[in-house]
Order: structure tokens, then sequence, then C-alpha cells
């Protein structure tokens, strides 16, 4: 049996125009290296971005095409799950007015042709497409390998990983980004936009949040075998090419 290679996938915030062709390479470059592979999005598919559902289009399409592929839940993926399950009565409006007029879910309605004027609670409910909201509702906390912890924010500093939190795996920025536990393996993460705007590997983490939706970048890492790693980003050019980039290191 032929060893996995695994590609993690940063945020991308409805950018189906940049997470189309990214899908594309990684699946010709498993198929010019001739290797079984998985693919792990890190979540926050939805939110800001023009085009959130046919982004959720591709995520399912790719977790049923390809064996062993998982999303991770996002803060972003979380707020429609939040409304309906966590919330109930006028703390349900208010968080829903919320999602669409502070964090995003404007542009997100508005690529499911709903009005997000009139958009309700009851319509998130009855009318948002189902498959979707399981895609969410069946999301994974986080993906652990042999070298590395795939997340969506990043870890709590001496946490144990089935300690931690979901708030933490889906919010944390600090301490996590400046502290330097070392967490046992390389924590692969999303979440916070990278000030270089590239993959950055520090001590004890990767950050691949090139934030897409503003900069036309959306990055992923492909994870070998053996631990080591390469580093694939669209450019910042409307042709969405996607080249293989070096990270910067911090």
């Amino acid at each position: 049996m032929r060893e996995e290679h695994v590609f993690a996938i940063g945020d991308v915030h409805g950018r189906a125009d940049l997470l189309g062709p990214l899908l594309a390479t990684i699946e010709d470059r498993a198929a010019e290296m001739e290797v079984d592979f998985s693919v792990v999005f890190l979540g926050d598919i939805i939110d800001h971005g023009p085009c959130s559902k046919v982004a959720l289009d591709l995520v399912e399409e790719t977790l049923v095409r390809t064996p062993g592929s998982k999303l991770i839940l996002g803060n972003h993926d979380w707020f429609p799950l939040r409304i309906l399950h966590e919330l109930t009565g006028s703390d349900q409006d208010l968080a829903l007015d919320y999602w669409i007029s502070e964090i995003g879910g404007w542009a997100t309605l508005l690529s499911y042709d709903f009005d997000p004027e009139t958009f309700s609670v009851r319509d998130l409910e009855r009318h948002f497409p189902t498959s979707h909201l399981d895609i969410f509702r069946t999301a994974a906390n986080y993906v652990e390998l042999p070298r590395h912890i795939l997340v969506h924010a990043g870890l709590a500093p001496d946490v144990p990983l089935a300690q931690q939190t979901s708030r933490d795996l889906m919010w944390i920025r600090e301490p996590f980004l400046s502290t330097p536990f070392d967490f046992g393996k390389v924590v692969v993460h999303g979440h916070s936009v990278t000030r270089s705007l590239r993959c950055e590997i520090a001590t004890h983490r990767t950050g691949i949040d090139t934030g897409a939706y503003e900069t036309n970048k959306l990055s992923a890492i492909h994870i070998k075998p053996d631990g080591s790693a390469a580093f694939l980003q669209t450019n910042s050019m409307i042709t969405c090419i996607v080249e293989e980039v070096d990270p910067v290191y911090i």
C-alpha cells in the first residue's frame, strides 16, 4: 500500500475561483507523482468572498471523491450552526444580524440568491441547503497526522490535544501565535492571515492563511509521508495560476 500524501488548504472565504484551480493542481500533482492523497480543508470556507455556495459545492465534491478528505470546522463555518443549535429566541436574531452585517454573512447569503435584508432564522433553518449545513455538522475539530496537527485557529499552550476547547480550536490567536511551547508536532493552521501573505513557518507552527478573499492568494501545504512539506499558492493574477512557493521563516 502506498503511503498517503496530505494537502491542507487555508481559509477560502468564498473564493471558489481560487479553490477550483488549487484543487485541480493538487489532483494533477498527485497523479504526476503517482501517490495516494487526501485533502484537508482548514475551515472558513464561507463568508466575505463572493462565491461561498460554489466553494462549499467544491468541498462537498472533494469529500465524496477523495477518500480520507476532511473539513475542519472554522469559526465562520460554525456561525450558522451556533444560530440554529446553540441559541434561542431573540439571541438567534441578534446572532443572525451580527453574522450578516459584521463578519461576512451578507456575501454568503447573496451567493445562495437569498436577500440578506429580509433573511430570517426561519429561512436559515428551512431554506439553507441541508447538505451544506451537514458538512459543517460533521466537520472535524482537528486532524492529527504522524508529525503534524491540522487545526483551524491553533492550540492553547500546555493543554493536551484531547482537552483543547472548541473555542480555542476555532478562535485562538494569542498566546498560540507567539508561544515558544512545543506541542510535540508541528501545528498547521489558518485563521490568522500571515503578515507576509505567504505561508509562514515558526518553531512550533505553520500558518497558511494568506487572506484569499482580499489578496487573491489561496495557499496549501503538501505534507509528504516523511513529514517534509512543500507549499502551493495561487498567484494574484486573474489567471489564478497555482505555483509552488517558498515559505517565510519567522
